[in-house]
């Protein structure tokens, strides 16, 4: 058995910022509706996986081939569904910016 060892700050920092900022949001109850939560409401009436689409390319840097690959479907199908997801969140996910915040959404389990 490998001897047990304690984090330090740097093993964690990333982990414990999502977590202070989740904590920052918990009582924020300003009801904002988001492109996540738009795009969930559109696979629960669609039966679709938009969400899953979306953090699979998000989680592969916007590599077609290997989120394609991840998801099991060909690269055309993940080209129309983020053109679905464009059109459903009107979020232009070119905007590194706006990919950022998606990240963090995903993240913060918004």
């Amino acid at each position: 058995t490998p001897p047990l060892r304690l984090a330090t700050r740097e093993d964690v920092y990333g982990r414990s910022l999502v977590l202070r900022l989740s904590d920052l949001l918990a009582g924020d109850t300003l009801g904002h509706v988001g492109p996540l939560d738009r795009l969930r409401a559109y696979d629960r009436t669609h039966d679709a996986a938009l969400v899953q689409t979306l953090r699979c390319w998000l989680d592969n840097f916007g590599d077609i081939s290997a989120a394609s690959e991840h998801l099991h479907v060909h690269k055309n199908t993940l080209r129309y569904r983020l053109k679905r997801i464009t059109e459903v969140t009107e979020v232009d996910l070119a905007d590194a910016e706006m990919r950022f915040e998606l990240m963090l959404e995903f993240r913060l389990g918004s």
